[in-house]
């Protein structure tokens, strides 16, 4: 396992606090009236996602497990391998939706949504990240430290 691709995705992630830089202090009335906040949370929504999903892919072919037909179900394999908790698999089922609606039909994207994300979700990004963070320091204690994948 790449173990400096995953620390540079994990710590890129967390600089991207689209949570911290779009909404705190506003309000809702606020945070919708600004047209360019609402595109710019979308679209860092978006690669918060989109590297989420590539951890997972990464972890996935590390470790030689079955490959996933979808985005969602690349979030619902690290849940079957006990890397992630089914609240987070579902947290990101429902993440995988909002992403191939903004992907697809932008024009169906309410604003109302993006604010509740980043209201009461956007903290989600930083649990997957700690949640694989886990799981791999588990593997490689239960290892003996060592490493038990491929570099």
């Amino acid at each position: 396992m790449n173990r400096e691709y995953l620390l540079e995705q994990s710590g890129w992630s967390k600089t991207r606090s689209v949570g911290r830089t779009h909404w705190p202090g506003r309000g809702r009335e606020a945070f919708l009236a600004d047209k360019i906040a609402i595109d710019a949370a979308v679209r860092e929504l978006t690669v918060l996602f989109e590297t989420s999903h590539n951890i997972a892919k990464h972890v996935i072919a590390s470790f030689g497990w079955r490959e996933a037909n979808s985005k969602a179900e690349a979030f619902e394999i690290l849940a079957e391998q006990a890397v992630l908790s089914s609240e987070l698999c579902d947290a990101f089922r429902q993440a995988s939706r909002f992403r191939n609606l903004v992907t697809y039909q932008t024009a169906m994207v309410l604003d109302d949504v993006v604010y509740g994300i980043l209201k009461d979700r956007v903290g989600d990004f930083e649990t997957f990240v700690a949640q694989v963070g886990a799981w791999l320091a588990r593997r490689k204690a239960n290892a003996g430290g060592h490493s038990e994948t491929p570099a």
